[in-house]
């Protein structure tokens, strides 16, 4: 048998019941398993996996759709023009969002599907980025077919379709991570070339998600304060006032809390600089890279110095530096340093088949993770979104209520390392025209610098052209 070809079975085996989540880590995996047991699997080694709704012998004709859309161009945008858009509601400046939103997904969904089409057959077969394949022609096939908004209560219908959709899809992220870690450890694509895919995919799914995101804020508030006057460069509610300083202590007492390390011992959190720093940022973006840069910091210290000293570890110090078109963070540590060998890596997705399946073992033990899509389609094969009204109506009130992935990745346990954190973290900082870098002096410790731009300020940069 190749080891391609076990590989191959080895990932689809594991999904059967009689098999422990993490046994297709062990080498020896294949000696425990019949030959009968894998055959009832191979079946989902071809183009129509059984647990699949979507993927089925008709999905091919439904392509040439596809292909009208994935031509069509996304329509650039930037935040400032949000700003001015909504900076005074009226009742056609809400239909006319609503309009933009139910034109612009199916562009951005199509152009995304195209790109998973056109991967190896490996690769887009892997059961996690099938997966994402499915959901998002589900919501293309679903949002090409909502007609033309024309009134406020219609578009109160089509709000509860765009939150239905930010919860259903909500597993995507996780599936994206570990679809990146399965061709990482079968070696199905070059690192540049993955790690290329999914900076576009995470770019897309940032652009989608905020102007979704920004039309049910607007929405909400137009529902609750009519003709409001905004002040200057409002954003909606899904942008909020941040104090840097305050908002790396609420960081860093999540942090202190995953960590299994004497609370007399622990470093304590330095910060000096700017504190009197403000700017607009989206909080669960803001939370998530604050989060894995302290946590990366924390980790190294408590690893490197633990059993060297019975005293309270050295302080993890922040320096904020306050500029008037951005706002920089630094974070140093003395946990040791990073190989200078191992530093051109760390942005990379693509991680060693070693590292990759440690990181995998650790997605599977994250409690709640959401592995099959619960989406539905019709016998026909037409997409169905459900609204849930009283969710709808419970939640609606505030837009940080809505279900996060990135909440639930901070929430984890300090044993579960994903291995994904500070390529992810690139990602985010770049899709908002900012930068992260590191400076290690191996032996000694870190310095990583995270440079946001404030968001008031960039006219001319187009970060929602991302598609």
């Amino acid at each position: 048998m190749s080891q391609r070809f076990k590989k191959g079975l080895i990932s689809i085996c594991r999904y059967q019941t009689t098999i422990t989540p993490y046994s297709y880590i062990h080498d020896d995996f294949m000696s425990d398993i019949s030959k009968e047991e894998i055959a009832k699997h191979l079946k989902n080694l071809g183009p129509f996996p059984t647990y699949s709704n979507i993927l089925n012998p008709q999905h091919f004709y439904q392509n040439s759709v596809l292909l009208d859309y994935s031509k069509k161009s996304p329509h650039p945008v930037s935040l400032r023009q949000l700003a001015g858009y909504g900076n005074t509601l009226t009742k056609q400046k809400i239909i006319n969002s609503a309009n933009f939103v139910r034109i612009e997904l199916p562009i951005r969904l199509a152009m995304r599907i195209r790109d998973l089409q056109t991967l190896p057959f490996g690769v887009v077969n892997n059961f996690h980025l099938a997966q994402i394949y499915e959901s998002y022609y589900h919501s293309f096939n679903a949002f090409r077919k909502i007609p033309k908004i024309h009134t406020i209560e219609e578009n109160k219908k089509f709000c509860e379709t765009l939150s239905t959709l930010l919860d259903d899809h909500v597993f995507n992220l996780s599936h994206l991570m570990m679809g990146a870690l399965e061709v990482a450890i079968a070696e199905s694509l070059p690192q540049n070339e993955l790690d290329q895919f999914m900076s576009s995919m995470l770019r897309s799914r940032i652009s989608r998600r905020v102007i979704v995101e920004e039309h049910l804020s607007l929405s909400q508030n137009y529902n609750t304060k009519p003709y409001d006057k905004k002040p200057p460069h409002y954003l909606g509610e899904m942008f909020s006032d941040c104090n840097a300083a305050e908002n790396f202590k609420q960081v860093c007492e999540l942090v202190v809390k995953s960590l299994n390390f004497p609370i007399e011992r622990m470093p304590n959190l330095e910060i000096d600089g700017d504190l009197d720093t403000n700017f607009q940022f989206m909080i669960p973006h803001l939370h998530y890279l604050l989060h894995e840069l302290l946590r990366n910091s924390y980790e190294a210290t408590i690893k490197n110095l633990a059993t060297k000293t019975s005293k309270r570890l050295p302080n993890i110090k922040v320096t904020i530096i306050n500029s008037p078109k951005e706002v920089s963070f630094r974070i140093s540590d003395q946990g040791g340093g990073i190989n200078h060998d191992k530093l051109k890596n760390i942005w990379s997705f693509g991680k060693s088949p070693k590292l990759a399946r440690e990181s995998l073992s650790n997605f599977h033990k994250i409690p709640g993770l959401q592995l099959y899509s619960n989406l539905k389609v019709t016998k026909a094969g037409s997409s169905i979104i459900t609204p849930n009204t009283e969710k709808f109506i419970e939640t609606n009130t505030s837009l940080g209520e809505k279900s996060s992935t990135l909440e639930g990745f901070m929430a984890r346990s300090y044993e579960y390392k994903l291995g994904m954190g500070l390529p992810m973290c690139s990602v985010y900082a770049d899709y908002w025209n900012g930068k992260l870098t590191m400076e290690s002096l191996e032996g000694y410790g870190t310095d990583i610098l995270l440079t946001l731009s404030k968001l008031g300020y960039h006219s001319n940069i187009i970060q929602l052209d991302r598609a």
